[in-house]
């Protein structure tokens, strides 16, 4: 329960319309159907898991948009959300990046831009935890920065 958003109950189907509307705006599904739109790709639910502390100014930015925004074409959303992040750049560079990152991070998007999805690391290398030994061949190596 720690690592949920704070204010997540507070998220309503409005809300989270409004919010997937956001999304899909700022990554909009690709014309052939292969690339999702973040819409597509429970944001709140990456936020809760990801990014706890990004709940506020989600929330923030859903507040500056009308249950309209939804319901516009992609062409008069962008109008909006270009105006939004001219009037509001402090707060639509903190939610873009969390966007990107939800984005970029799942395995439909990974798959489409022709990467295996998954966490790239250890890709069936089992590391056992605490086995600082791994470590030696980089500690063995001569300072390579300057003091």
């Amino acid at each position: 329960m720690d690592n949920l958003i704070t204010s997540s109950t507070t998220l309503d189907d409005e809300r989270l319309v409004l919010l997937n509307a956001i999304a899909d705006t700022l990554l909009p599904a690709s014309a052939d159907g292969v690339m999702p739109s973040a819409g597509d790709l429970d944001l709140w639910g990456y936020l809760a898991q990801f990014e706890p502390d990004a709940g506020e100014d989600v929330l923030a930015m859903i507040g500056h948009f009308d249950a309209g925004f939804a319901a516009q074409t992609l062409d008069e959303r962008v109008e909006a959300m270009t105006a939004f992040s001219e009037s509001e750049p402090a707060l639509f560079r903190a939610v873009l990046p969390r966007v990107y990152g939800c984005y970029y991070q799942h395995d439909r998007v990974m798959e489409g831009i022709g990467l295996a999805k998954g966490p790239p690391f250890p890709r069936g290398n089992e590391v056992e935890s605490g086995d600082l030994s791994l470590l030696d061949p980089v500690t063995a190596l001569d300072r390579t920065y300057r003091s």
